[in-house]
């Protein structure tokens, strides 16, 4: 519009000093003048309307974009834990397919968990998993000579953490399954089994631990999430030192000829979903 105002305004000009200087116009004069004059006007309505398409269309493909950006699907949080466990599995001098990694963690933001390689041989690999708030767990995996001889291994670590189903203290846990407790020189041992799975709980006799109850809640979760299927025994041991506030969980099982493990220091629920997550 201020185009249209300032060229009408220099042609009111160019007419009156054509009057002054004495200059005769007629009325075709006077018709081309205003025929050029609205030519002029139409011009710069044309150039105003394609400046103004112009600009409609470019904003147009602006707010596309974005929107097209706004659309993008983010990578979720499991996806990104597994993608990361396939890198890290690739560092390892240990065959990639007999490697399991856990993918979940129990933390508040699975972007703050590092992973630092402790041992990297072709029969052996230790990573240890942190998050911002401190340590999650230790992962290993080990691979034996022989089935036999891993199997021999897993028989030793699973010595004495069993509690034999004749003694008293039975316990129904749910599902058909049943815990067993024994007391003696100052501790508790209690112990239950699923499937080829040893659970073994132990804690200070005086600290009075609700030790079925933490049974109980481990059961419950396995009902809904599976452990790895041991060739023979998986074994879950899990120590309470005395005052009952820390613990100690060591999850192994074997495979054919090699033993996985999981060491933390997180609650037994935490141990369960990260060995739950091992592919």
């Amino acid at each position: 519009m201020m185009k249209r105002k300032k060229i009408s305004r220099f042609l009111a000009i160019g007419i009156c000093g054509a009057v002054l200087a004495g200059c005769s116009s007629n009325e075709d004069n006077t018709a081309d003048t205003s025929a050029t004059e609205s030519e002029i006007t139409q011009s710069v309505d044309t150039t105003n309307s394609e400046s103004s398409s112009a600009t409609s269309e470019t904003s147009s493909s602006s707010e596309s974009e974005e929107a097209s950006d706004s659309e993008e699907i983010p990578v979720s949080s499991s996806d990104q834990e597994n993608k990361e466990s396939a890198d890290l599995s690739s560092e390892l001098k240990m065959n990639p397919d007999t490697v399991l990694l856990p993918t979940d963690f129990p933390t508040a933001d699975s972007s703050s968990v590092t992973a630092d390689i402790l041992t990297n041989e072709a029969d052996n690999y230790m990573i240890n998993y942190t998050d911002d708030q401190g340590e999650l767990a230790e992962i290993s995996g080990t691979l034996y000579e022989s089935s036999d001889l891993a199997k021999e291994e897993m028989d030793t670590f699973s010595n004495g953490k069993t509690v034999g189903s004749l003694e008293e203290g039975g316990e129904e846990l749910g599902y058909g399954i049943t815990g067993y407790m024994s007391a003696g020189l100052g501790s508790t041992h209690f112990s239950w089994e699923e499937g080829n799975w040893l659970f073994s709980i132990t804690s200070v006799a005086e600290d009075k631990m609700d030790v079925p109850g933490i049974a109980k809640k481990m059961v419950d979760y396995l009902e809904e999430h599976s452990l790895p299927a041991p060739e023979d025994m998986g074994v879950v041991f899990i120590q309470y030192p005395q005052g009952g506030e820390d613990v100690n969980v060591d999850i192994r099982w074997q495979d054919e000829d090699k033993i996985y493990q999981l060491k933390t220091t997180k609650v037994p629920l935490d141990a369960l979903e990260m060995a739950v997550s091992m592919e």
